[in-house]
């Protein structure tokens, strides 16, 4: 009986232990983290407004301060690469935001990822599709070679995918195929391949056929190892002096939605997300029909 109530001691001085530590542990977390945010943000200024942001970007440009001498900061004020950076903060889908912090001089010193808040998510969406849908010299002559392909038939290819298996648009005949042009180092194209990939699965089960054309002629090893778990179109390897030439690509990323007949019956060229449920409705269509 003794023994027992023993171990019982113990094992509540254990659990009290473990619960202290944890407590500790979590104590210590917040400290580490102020600690980091005092260190990187001492003697330094949050940019405030846009008119504050626009000064300190000329100040900073006309010192020539390169964004590689920007520190760049996680939620958490960890360092991290600037790419890393611009990543985390674009594949947020505007969850994140950046906060500003500058010298005496208004020079940029140093970024951190923060949540941004409802208004500021509204705010950099709306920004965003003033930017997509603007009216530039670009912007009209890609939407005029896409209006000049609709309707007509698609060019034929006969191509491999990264495994060897043969793709001949010609024998898809039936099948509702969708097309992705984009290569390896494009930002705005692997920003589009989480919707890409809801497509692919929204249709897995259906008669449609999604097919990748990384144009920049990178072997099949290299580009299974890049879209592996990040990009589930069929990956074909192919040249921007081949089957581009024949869609007569201007940008990248762009995609087509081909007919059972073979006809191209949606175009976009440029990433945009807001015009992609256009794309998942051609293909609902077409597929009813």
């Amino acid at each position: 009986m003794l023994g027992k109530k023993v171990f019982s001691l113990s094992l509540l001085a254990l659990v009290s232990s473990i619960g202290v530590l944890c407590a500790q542990t979590a104590v210590d977390s917040v400290s580490q983290v102020e600690a980091r945010r005092s260190k990187y943000l001492a003697g330094l200024q949050k940019v405030n407004s846009d008119k504050e942001m626009h000064y300190a970007d000329s100040v900073t440009n006309a010192k020539e301060v390169s964004e590689a001498d920007i520190i760049c900061l996680s939620q958490e004020f960890k360092k991290v690469h600037r790419y890393e950076f611009s990543n985390l903060i674009d594949q947020s889908e505007y969850k994140l935001t950046t906060d500003t912090y500058v010298d005496s001089n208004s020079v940029i010193r140093v970024k951190v990822a923060r949540t941004a808040t409802k208004e500021e998510q509204e705010k950099a969406i709306e920004e965003f599709r003033k930017l997509v849908f603007a009216k530039t010299p670009e912007s009209i002559e890609r939407e005029k070679i896409i209006a000049s392909q609709m309707n007509k038939p698609a060019p034929l290819f006969s191509v491999a995918d990264v495994d060897g298996v043969k793709y001949d648009l010609s024998e898809l005949k039936g099948k509702v195929v969708v097309l992705n042009f984009w290569f390896i180092g494009c930002a705005p194209c692997k920003k589009e391949m989480p919707e890409l990939n809801k497509l692919v699965e929204k249709y897995k089960s259906k008669n449609v056929v999604f097919l990748a054309f990384e144009v920049n002629d990178n072997t099949p090893g290299k580009i299974k190892a890049v879209t592996s778990g990040n990009f589930n179109y069929t990956q074909i390897p192919a040249k921007r002096n081949g089957i581009s030439v024949q869609y007569n690509i201007k940008t990248y990323p762009t995609s087509y939605v081909i007919d059972q007949s073979g006809i191209i019956r949606f175009g976009l060229a440029a990433y945009n997300p807001f015009r992609l449920p256009e794309m998942d409705k051609t293909i609902e269509t077409l597929l009813n029909h």
